[in-house]
């Protein structure tokens, strides 16, 4: 499977994850929720481990993309 199509899943998940939870708290149904929440957790780890992403949410080398003063 592509890297692209990869990371295409990886943004479905958490944000089908986020519908189901909206779904669960507006309509007051417990099964909703917990299945958001589950979906969700889910999306953001392949999101995270996503190399096309990795660079992008990788706070702990961050400070390598920071421009540093001139002196």
């Amino acid at each position: 499977m592509s890297a692209l199509m990869r990371f295409g899943v990886s943004l479905i998940m958490p944000l089908w994850g986020l519908i189901m939870l909206i779904l669960g708290i507006s309509k007051r149904a417990p099964w909703w929720i917990g299945c958001g929440v589950v979906v969700g957790a889910i999306g953001i780890l392949f999101l995270v481990g996503n190399p096309v992403a990795a660079p992008i949410l990788d706070l702990r080398e961050s400070w390598r993309h920071e421009q540093r003063p001139k002196s």
